[in-house]
């Protein structure tokens, strides 16, 4: 599973940035931990360069 996770996260890296890597790990985290804040940034910072790379 820990390979899984790498090579998943290493691609959100190289799609979007250092910034959307961040999210995903926040998110994983939160939603692990049940840490709703966590979760939630992790899933804006996710997002947002999506969002941006489309404007």
């Amino acid at each position: 599973m820990p390979l899984v996770s790498l090579v998943v996260e290493q691609y959100v890296q190289w799609r979007f940035g250092l910034t959307a890597a961040f999210g995903l790990a926040l998110l994983t985290v939160g939603l692990r931990s049940e840490n709703t804040t966590c979760a939630t940034i992790g899933g804006f910072l996710l997002v947002a360069p999506a969002l941006t790379a489309g404007a």
